[in-house]
């Protein structure tokens, strides 16, 4: 520990410490409070650093370990390859081939079997929840009737009961984030996860890291269900990994004086907002999760999300808007499970969010079951 005093504070730093602040890139977004505590700023520094009471705010910042996206990393691998495994028992293949998954992943009967949010098994009122109704089962689930199946067949998982007059699968908001369409979405996501996310958590912590996480992916799901085809099942930690994206705007534009190059970091998570959002037009990623992310996201870095003060009248803007994120963020959920199960969203636009007109896989994003009545 080195003992500096800046104009006239104590302030103890450890000179093995950084200050994380946006971590989209490493080179520029960390600024070195060892450099920082000089007395004399060099040429070109960061004046918001000589300020002695953001100095000690700054000295008091943890490290901890990611334990829990590296529990989640490992969990999601693990899993991806258990639906690979599971698909080549069934079909004599790991990855989808008719058609082929761009994502070199499974069947989407798979990945509803494995807990992929599939609006059929968590409400009534889809239209499949009809008495007598058999349904062309998708590839990869197994039915006793051959090539039809009840609801039941498709829905039902190991240890579950289920009923198609009251489907109820609540859960199925939950378990799509520990699941991938195949391999390139599970190395984009893991790429952002593991390169962005491990820093946020090493600033953040378990727990806080958790809430976002969670809050993050969930409200996803649930605002892409409430506007979403009904057909068509989704999986994926992009939620979550869009309200990570949401809470690091959101420490930029609070931090925006820590930073060296702000306008960088700015452009770059724009081009990997861009990038993200182009990928979720391939089947079995939603983009309309991707926005419910993000809006939860930024609710939740309001209210989890370190701050360094810069003033009594910062402090006063950051804490009102994280008192303000609390029912704001109540509200979203509120609104978006209540249009989820009454089924009052007539979105006829959201479609093409999800896939541009035109595209080859459009018709598979949109048809992964068919109904008919026997």
């Amino acid at each position: 520990m080195t003992q500096v005093e800046p104009e006239g504070l104590a302030v103890e730093i450890d000179e093995e410490y950084y200050f994380y602040s946006n971590p989209v890139s490493e080179t520029g977004s960390w600024v070195d409070l060892t450099n920082a505590t000089e007395e004399k700023p060099k040429k070109n520094s960061i004046s918001a650093l000589n300020d002695p009471i953001v100095r000690r705010q700054l000295s008091k910042q943890k490290v901890h370990y990611p334990w829990f996206l590296v529990i989640m990393t490992l969990a999601q691998v693990g899993l991806l390859g258990f639906e690979m495994y599971t698909n080549y028992t069934v079909t004599g293949s790991p990855i989808q081939t008719n058609p082929f998954n761009y994502m070199i992943g499974p069947e989407a009967g798979i990945l509803i079997r494995f807990g992929a949010r599939f609006l059929p098994c968590m409400k009534s009122g889809t239209g499949y929840d009809k008495d007598n109704l058999l349904i062309s089962c998708p590839t990869g689930i197994v039915s006793g009737n051959g090539t039809t199946c009840t609801l039941e067949d498709i829905c039902k998982m190991p240890g579950t009961s289920f009923s198609h007059k009251t489907p109820n699968q609540w859960y199925r908001f939950i378990s799509p984030i520990f699941l991938h369409t195949g391999v390139i979405h599970l190395l984009f996501n893991m790429s952002f996860q593991v390169t962005n996310g491990f820093q946020m958590e090493r600033e953040m912590g378990f727990i806080r890291m958790a809430l976002i996480y969670f809050i993050s992916g969930v409200g996803g799901f649930v605002f892409g269900a409430s506007l979403s085809d009904v057909r068509s099942p989704s999986v994926g930690a992009s939620g979550s990994l869009y309200g990570m994206i949401a809470c690091l705007l959101l420490d930029l534009f609070q931090n925006w004086r820590l930073l060296k190059s702000p306008w960088i970091e700015l452009i770059k998570m724009l081009a990997n907002i861009l990038l993200s959002f182009g990928i979720g037009m391939l089947p079995g990623i939603d983009n309309l999760a991707h926005a419910g992310g993000f809006v939860t996201g930024l609710f939740a870095g309001f209210l989890f999300l370190p701050r360094i003060y810069f003033g009594p009248w910062d402090k006063f803007v950051k804490q009102s808007l994280a008192v303000l994120s609390v029912p704001l963020l109540l509200g979203f959920y509120g609104l978006f499970i209540y249009s989820f199960l009454s089924g009052t969203n007539n979105c006829t636009w959201c479609r093409y969010v999800n896939c541009i007109p035109g595209l080859p896989w459009c018709d598979e994003k949109f048809s992964s079951i068919v109904s008919s009545i026997q």
